[in-house]
């Protein structure tokens, strides 16, 4: 049986999915193509890791626990890779999906939310998302591309999107012309999920997160810019110059619901034969890329932590409890 709703522009028929707990809330991840979305997700996971070995121990009132749940990636070699200084590996040209499992409390269920995120990347999801509303897709059982739309937009209570600071200031390898427009894309997904939101009797957005990725290639540039993106006024500066389109989408969202955090890894480096330091490429696998400095001690990348534990308490602030 299919549960129909009306819309503006077409019927879409939804099917009744399984129960979802009344506790159970979501967060949607969206990021543009070599935003870093799998390094974020990796480093997220091994963050989780430890805010459960911390809250967990005995005679603790504040419990947390989290599950991955890989449905079609294995996202848990993500962390793995990271912890050896490695870069994960490009995500291949094809749908990648799980889940994040986060609970707070004590009891089984409560206070519960699913962080589902999808490797597709977000043009591709933009695309989708244009074709559905045109009334050129309907949800059924045996389609999955418009069941995302469904898990992405419709039944998700917050936006968390993944945006790489290096890509407007041209710091990268132009390869292909989605590269070169990070600001239009997100502009673009935003507008989308806020009008199908808007047409649908779904559920309130009830927070934006933003990662801002990469900051520790461009953080002495920024800087002298005056845009210290660990600042209110440095990200005012920063996205009103270089992603102006998203700011404005983000602005009519309302910007004090929106959350920025700056993430970045400590690369390891080295003479060259010029006498130069330069970045050093992993030793065992240097199609990764730079090798990542590692916490031996504590068998950890060396990372931007705090905006990962932030971002935990954020999820269970904004999203669990308004």
């Amino acid at each position: 049986m299919s549960q129909v709703i009306k819309t503006a522009r077409n019927l879409i028929a939804i099917p009744k999915a399984g129960p979802t707990p009344i506790s159970e809330r979501r967060a949607s991840v969206f990021g543009m193509v070599e935003s870093g979305k799998t390094t974020i997700l990796g480093l997220l996971e091994i963050t989780c890791i430890d805010y459960a070995n911390q809250t967990n121990k005995p005679g603790s009132k504040n419990k947390f626990h989290f599950l991955v749940q890989e449905r079609t990636s294995g996202i848990r070699q993500a962390g793995s890779e990271l912890r050896l200084g490695m870069f994960p590996d490009k995500t291949p040209a094809k749908t990648f999906e799980a889940d994040f499992l986060m609970r707070f409390g004590k009891t089984f269920g409560e206070k519960q939310i699913r962080l589902p995120f999808c490797e597709t990347a977000g043009e591709t999801f933009t695309k989708l998302l244009d074709r559905f509303q045109k009334g050129q897709y309907e949800i059924t059982s045996d389609m999955k591309d418009p069941q995302l739309i469904k898990d992405y937009i419709l039944d998700t209570d917050a936006v968390v999107l993944i945006a790489p600071v290096t890509r407007p200031l041209g710091l990268e390898q132009e390869k292909g012309a989605a590269l070169n427009l990070p600001d239009v894309n997100l502009s673009r997904l935003l507008s989308g999920i806020y009008q199908y939101k808007a047409a649908e009797p779904g559920r309130p957005i009830r927070g934006i997160a933003v990662f801002l990725t990469k900051y520790d290639a461009a953080q002495a540039f920024l800087e002298t810019k005056h845009m210290n993106l660990t600042t209110q006024e440095g990200v005012h500066a920063f996205m009103s110059k270089y992603f102006p389109e998203t700011y404005a989408v983000l602005g009519w969202y309302g910007l004090e619901n929106v959350k920025f955090w700056p993430t970045g890894v400590e690369i390891e480096t080295e003479e060259n034969e010029l006498g130069h330091v330069v970045p050093r490429r992993h030793p065992l696998n240097p199609d990764r890329g730079w090798k990542i400095k590692v916490n031996h001690n504590r068998n950890v990348p060396i990372y931007t932590e705090s905006p990962f534990y932030e971002f935990i308490e954020w999820v269970k602030e904004t999203v669990m409890e308004k």
